[in-house]
């Protein structure tokens, strides 16, 4: 199984990801290789990746309080996998 070095010492695999997305473990694979890529994501990290780190990272912890769905942790994900 494929593994995404995220951060120092912690590795997430595809179907990590794909837990934390809401979507299947064959669908975050073709989007990692390029294959596919889910509706708006291109303008999404054209976004993202204009703004300063800081700016970046303000953006994303504020859709994580207040988005209405409820992600999946990569600790969490990674515990079922257990």
């Amino acid at each position: 199984m494929r593994r995404l070095q995220v951060s120092e010492g912690r590795r997430l695999t595809y179907r990590d990801l794909a837990q934390m997305a809401g979507t299947s473990e064959r669908t975050m694979a073709e989007w990692m290789r390029g294959a596919t890529s889910p509706m708006a994501m291109n303008g999404l990290l054209n976004l993202m990746s204009a703004l300063k780190a800081d700016d970046a990272i303000q953006v994303l912890e504020h859709w994580r309080d207040a988005a209405p769905h409820d992600p999946i942790s990569a600790e969490t994900a990674q515990e079922n996998q257990k």
